[in-house]
């Protein structure tokens, strides 16, 4: 992780390694609505990295998670 693919020639063709070109744009994109679709569950949510966040869902430590699941799979 985080080797550059010259530096591991020899070990991707030996393994016959597939590599594939990031498109990073894409990906802030579909990062970017995947946020706005979680904001739509909680106004508090703090945004860790491109691909994690945390929510703060209210109530939560009395709910019923199973229900509050169902919930959220039908709003969406």
């Amino acid at each position: 992780m985080g080797v550059p693919a010259f530096q591991i020639k020899r070990d991707i063709r030996k393994h016959d390694i597939a590599v594939f070109s990031l498109n990073y744009t894409l990906y802030a994109d579909m990062s970017r609505r995947v946020m706005e679709t979680l904001r739509q569950f909680s106004p508090e949510i703090e945004i860790y990295s491109i691909d994690e966040c945390f929510l703060k869902i209210p109530a939560v430590e009395h709910a019923d998670l199973r229900r509050l699941a169902r919930g959220f799979a039908e709003r969406s």
